[in-house]
């Protein structure tokens, strides 16, 4: 009997246990659409695809990020704080998908202050050798005389938020 009450409690504290890793990223960022003031007023009456060109801005929401021509899928976000997160990404922009990483940082004002960092060491490579795995030494010399300098090789940009009271659905 006192097996049976260990095994039940141990149980309880699994499930427990499995119940607040499964709230934790559900409970993550704000709800709501985020975006600059002016991508805001542009919301307000049309929606990003009924935009086209004049969709100038980014927009953040719990799903993920927007802009013309690129949109970004949260994967997996990480609260840190009641206030910051780290989010995941899986980007499309053009025909390229690629990964990303987003850090998120809620201010007193309830503005978001969004950091991207971009990877960018592999896009834009359309060498047919290199996917296939055929290069030669000679091939691979000159392609790393001509990398891209270090610096160049991943962008960081910074974004401030400001919820949109009124989106056009």
């Amino acid at each position: 009997m006192r097996r049976a009450a260990m095994l039940a409690a141990g149980l309880f504290l699994f499930s427990a246990n499995l119940a607040w890793v499964q709230e934790r990223p559900a409970s993550s960022l704000p709800e709501g659409t985020f975006a600059s003031e002016d991508g805001c007023n542009k919301l307000a009456a049309k929606t990003p695809s009924e935009l086209g060109e004049d969709f100038d801005f980014e927009i953040l929401t719990k799903k993920g990020f927007l802009a013309y021509q690129q949109a970004c899928d949260f994967v997996n976000v990480y609260t840190h704080d009641a206030t910051s997160w780290v989010a995941t990404a899986f980007c499309d922009e053009l025909g390229y998908t690629s990964p990303d990483l987003f850090s998120i940082k809620q201010k007193d004002d309830g503005r978001l202050d969004v950091t991207r960092f971009t990877d960018l060491t592999n896009q834009g490579t359309n060498d047919s050798s290199a996917e296939s795995g055929t290069e030669d030494s000679e091939s691979s010399k000159t392609k790393s005389d001509h990398a891209a300098p270090e610096d160049e090789q991943a962008a960081e940009s910074n974004s401030t938020f400001a919820k949109c009271q009124n989106v056009k659905p």
